[in-house]
C-alpha cells in the first residue's frame, strides 16, 4: 500500500499534464519554407472569434519568405502587441509595446496560429507538398479546401485559392481548436 502511495503523486502529474496536452490544438508539420514564393508585407485584418467567448480583432502586417513567416500584430489602436515569428527555430511570439507582461499576447499558441495562416495562405499545391507522407492532408471541397488529420476534418478554408497578396476576405473554420479565423483587407468593415 505505501509503495501505491508513494506512485499516486507521479500518476496524477502524469495524467494533469496528459490533459493539457490534449486541451492544446496540435498542428501538423509546418510546409517546406522553400515552396513559398517570397511576398512583399502586406496589412491585413485578423479576427479570431473562439466558438464560446468575445471575437478579438488586430491589425496584422505579414510577410512570407523563403526561410520564414513574420506577422506583426497590432491592436486596432495601432500599439504592437506582439510579433509571431516562425523560422528555423520553430513558431514564437515576440513580445510588444502594448504586452502584459507575463501574459501570453494571444489567447492561442504560436504553433497553432502559424499553421492557421498557412493553411489559408500558402498555395494549395505546396500545401499538398508539405502534407505527402505525413497524417496531414489538404483537399479542394467545392469552393474550400479542407484540412484533415488522419481523414478527421481539422479546418475548412474558405475561399480554396486564397493569396496573400489578395483583397478578398479569407474565413478559416476550426474545428479542432473551435476558432473561426478570419483574414480581411483593412479596407473592409470589421465583422
Amino acid at each position: 500500500m505505501r509503495a501505491l502511495s508513494s506512485l499516486l503523486p507521479a500518476l496524477l502529474l502524469t495524467l494533469q499534464l496528459g490533459g493539457c496536452a490534449a486541451l492544446r490544438p496540435a498542428p501538423p508539420p509546418s510546409p517546406a519554407l522553400a515552396a513559398m514564393p517570397n511576398q512583399e508585407p502586406v496589412q491585413r485584418r485578423l479576427t479570431l472569434a473562439p466558438d464560446a467567448g468575445p471575437a478579438r480583432t488586430l491589425i496584422m502586417v505579414i510577410s512570407m519568405e523563403a526561410d520564414r513567416l513574420r506577422a506583426v500584430l497590432l491592436t486596432p489602436y495601432g500599439q504592437r502587441l506582439a510579433t509571431l515569428i516562425r523560422d528555423a527555430r520553430g513558431s514564437r511570439y515576440e513580445s510588444g509595446d502594448a504586452a502584459v507582461p507575463g501574459e501570453a499576447p494571444l489567447p492561442v499558441p504560436a504553433d497553432w496560429l502559424t499553421a492557421r495562416l498557412e493553411w489559408c495562405l500558402w498555395p494549395l499545391e505546396a500545401l499538398r507538398q508539405a502534407f505527402a507522407g505525413s497524417a496531414w492532408s489538404v483537399a479542394r471541397v467545392g469552393d474550400s479546401r479542407e484540412i484533415r488529420h488522419r481523414g478527421t476534418l481539422v479546418a475548412r478554408i474558405h475561399p480554396a485559392d486564397p493569396r496573400l497578396g489578395d483583397t478578398q476576405r479569407v474565413l478559416l473554420d476550426d474545428r479542432q481548436g473551435e476558432y473561426r479565423l478570419t483574414i480581411a483587407p483593412l479596407k473592409e468593415p470589421p465583422p
